[in-house]
């Protein structure tokens, strides 16, 4: 009897490890089939021009991805497709999240504009070509999908107005260059040269040409005819000492110095060789006129000097995308306003 039950024992417990088996290997084999690499996942994100209202594409070709779960980082729902589409609203920086089979998670920022990539066109500046100082002149500017607006009317280094539609009265005569910036989009500056003409001055009576008394002949003037004599000038000027002749002295008048000239663009490529550590904030020395502390105003709120900002910079994978640069009346750069994105991770973010 003994005998029977403990074989009966072994029995049930050879059955219950089976199962336990079975199960396990089942278990593996389930996540095995769902098993995905988090670190080679392989997702998509495009769009044509990453602007609002604009369709922005998701697609995930992860090997092994059974299910997707899409937040797009605007609040809105969660799409669970594994190939998508979404448009957004608002412009700024949106932070995407994938999550594969519920447990990988993957991030890339987007950027969202309110103004056009691909187009790349520039404002049109609508006014004359020539005025006249003292005149108030009225300027028109056109743009599509331009929202704000900002003039220099090349007699300061300052903002001379905003809006669409602006009047100015020029104060000097000359040659003029009008800047026009739309939407903060210095990259795509529209400029056009006017020229001041000087105030026309007209008479405030016409002549009468007929009371007009004209000078009378030289004859009226002029001595009789008579035996001509010896100056006696002559004989003094023979005694009178010759000062010796001086050095002419140069004029001690030395033009002002002035900067070399450089555009945002160009300094924008500079900046991309200090990231590329080919150039170093020497290089600038010319255009800065040998001052390295002048405030550098980096993505808004972060102000650096400039020899310390090329520092934070070398050696990093950046990407400038807008860059704005203030000059005095001798051309020296004064201030620098730069937006850019670092590469960390594979994703672009601000520092």
């Amino acid at each position: 009897m003994k005998k029977f039950t403990s074989s009966l024992i072994d029995y049930r417990v050879l059955i219950s490890l089976g199962l336990l088996l079975l199960v396990s290997i089942l278990f593996l084999l389930y996540q095995f089939t769902r098993h995905v690499d988090c670190e080679n996942a392989n997702f998509i994100v495009h769009s044509d021009d990453y602007m609002i209202n604009n369709v922005v594409e998701y697609y995930d070709n992860t090997p092994g991805a059974k299910s997707w779960q899409w937040n797009f980082g605007d609040s809105t729902a969660i799409d669970v497709r594994q190939k998508t589409m979404h448009s957004y609203k608002k412009p700024g920086d949106y932070l995407v999240k994938l999550k594969i089979n519920g447990n990988c998670v993957h991030e890339k920022m987007i950027s969202i504009s309110s103004v056009s990539q691909q187009t790349g066109y520039l404002p049109t500046i609508v006014g004359p070509n020539v005025v006249t100082v003292g005149e108030r002149i009225s300027f028109n500017a056109i743009k599509e999908g331009g929202e704000s607006w900002e003039w220099s009317f090349g007699e300061t280094t300052r903002t001379d107005a905003l809006g669409k539609t602006p009047s100015y009265v020029f104060k000097s005569v000359g040659d003029k260059k009008i800047t026009l910036i739309v939407n903060g989009d210095v990259e795509h500056t529209a400029v056009k040269t006017i020229y001041v003409a000087p105030k026309t001055i007209t008479a405030r009576q016409k002549t009468d040409l007929k009371s007009y008394e004209f000078e009378k002949p030289h004859s009226d003037f002029s001595l009789p005819m008579g035996t001509a004599e010896k100056d006696p000038l002559v004989d003094m000027m023979q005694y009178i000492p010759v000062s010796p002749k001086s050095v002419s002295k140069k004029d001690s008048v030395i033009a002002e110095k002035k900067a070399p000239e450089i555009s945002n663009e160009q300094f924008k490529l500079l900046l991309n060789q200090v990231a590329a550590e080919a150039k170093t904030k020497d290089d600038f020395k010319d255009y800065l006129c040998g001052k390295f502390d002048i405030p550098v105003v980096a993505n808004d709120h972060k102000l650096i000097p400039f020899d310390l900002f090329c520092q934070s910079i070398a050696g990093k994978k950046i990407k400038i995308s807008a860059i704005r640069i203030t000059k005095d009346r001798k051309n020296c750069i004064q201030n620098i306003n730069v937006q850019y994105k670092v590469k960390k991770f594979m994703i672009w973010v601000k520092e």
